[in-house]
């Protein structure tokens, strides 16, 4: 996969420090260039107050303070015009750093061309972007989120309020029907529920500890069987080639990661389509690939595709609440591995795992 498509939040070894280094650098030119001036200029004025003393048989101090006068009011003037530039360069930066406190993102900080302060002005901008995008995708969340609880929440209520009112005269077929509903939006609550908390734990922790030599192969030979009513309704033909792998891990983890990149593919694989399954182990790297031959997705997509509330998908039976991708980043990043994403639109995509196997 090229450079170009790396996440952006992956930023470039010392890119901050160079930024720095230049802003330093140039500062420190225009500093020395205006040091240059000044020393020429004292210099000047000294010759003249030297040839005036020896030109000057009658000492006149009121000559000499007029000189020392002049060459305190250019220092002073210097220094002015220095704190001035410098006050005005701290106050554009603390009103943006207020502004975002108080959550006005987006806005952008101009700062002056060479001034130490332009690296600074840059990272402010860029987290003031970064803001205002998380903004947005967590305003999109909590409506989905209101909403998406909002349904289930009101199917139940509507379905027991039928099954408890003795007036209806359902049917056994019908009583049956309506409990099945309601068990079915029941396990979609908790599929939420336990998707927000899983993420929220995996963002807060830093290792794992829980990890124990198992059978890769077998726990995604599972995970396929597991997700086989969805693959099975829309007759997508599902074909492995998977080798036999020990891996080191969390198990648990893993499962999730596994469940939610498999799901992904058969809800974006169209009906009749294919998803292929591999694993492979050469030396200590294992090398898991599903790929599906559906919608595919964008290049912009593609560098978003693992954003928190992310949603790149339009049709709304297809979108959820962008947190399936986001936890397998999360696991994958606990696990230090590596994942790609490549994907065309209408050629499919196809998602890369890469884990290191640790000493068993």
């Amino acid at each position: 996969m090229s450079k170009k498509k790396k996440r952006k939040n992956q930023i470039t070894p010392n890119v901050n420090d160079i930024q720095l280094n230049r802003g330093l650098s140039r500062w420190f030119v225009l500093q020395t260039f205006i040091m240059f001036g000044i020393s020429g200029f004292t210099t000047i004025v000294m010759d003249q107050a030297d040839k005036y003393l020896e030109n000057t048989p009658n000492f006149d101090p009121i000559r000499l303070a007029g000189f020392v006068a002049l060459l305190i009011v250019i220092l002073g003037i210097f220094i002015l015009l220095e704190y001035s530039a410098t006050k005005r360069h701290l106050e554009k930066i603390y009103n943006s750093i207020e502004r975002l406190a108080h959550g006005q993102y987006g806005h952008k900080l101009k700062v002056g061309k060479y001034t130490v302060f332009r690296s600074l002005a840059i990272d402010i901008n860029r987290l003031s972007e970064e803001l205002k995008r998380v903004h947005m995708l967590r305003s999109d969340f909590v409506n989905s989120y209101s909403h998406e609880f909002k349904t289930p929440i009101a199917s139940i209520s509507g379905f027991a309020q039928l099954l408890l009112d003795d007036s209806n005269n359902l049917t056994e077929e019908e009583r049956r029907q309506y409990l099945q509903i309601i068990a079915q939006e029941a396990e979609r609550l908790s599929k939420l529920s336990s998707n927000t908390f899983l993420l929220s734990q995996l963002e807060s922790q830093k290792i794992l500890a829980d990890t124990k030599p198992y059978s890769l192969d077998e726990q995604l030979r599972r995970c396929v069987i597991m997700l086989s009513n969805q693959w099975s309704e829309k007759n997508i033909n599902v074909v492995g080639h998977i080798d036999e792998v020990t891996y080191n891990g969390d198990e648990d983890l893993m499962q999730h990661l596994w469940l939610n990149l498999i799901n992904n593919a058969i809800k974006f694989t169209p009906e009749g389509g294919t998803i292929e399954v591999s694993l492979k182990q050469e030396d200590d790297i294992i090398t898991a690939i599903i790929a599906d031959n559906g919608e595919g997705m964008s290049d912009e997509m593609v560098q978003r595709i693992f954003d928190k509330y992310y949603q790149g998908a339009t049709d709304s039976s297809k979108t959820g609440l962008g947190l399936g991708l986001s936890i397998v980043y999360r696991i994958i990043v606990l696990c230090k591995g590596k994942i790609k994403v490549e994907s065309k639109l209408g050629e499919g995509s196809t998602f890369i795992v890469e884990l290191k196997n640790k000493s068993i």
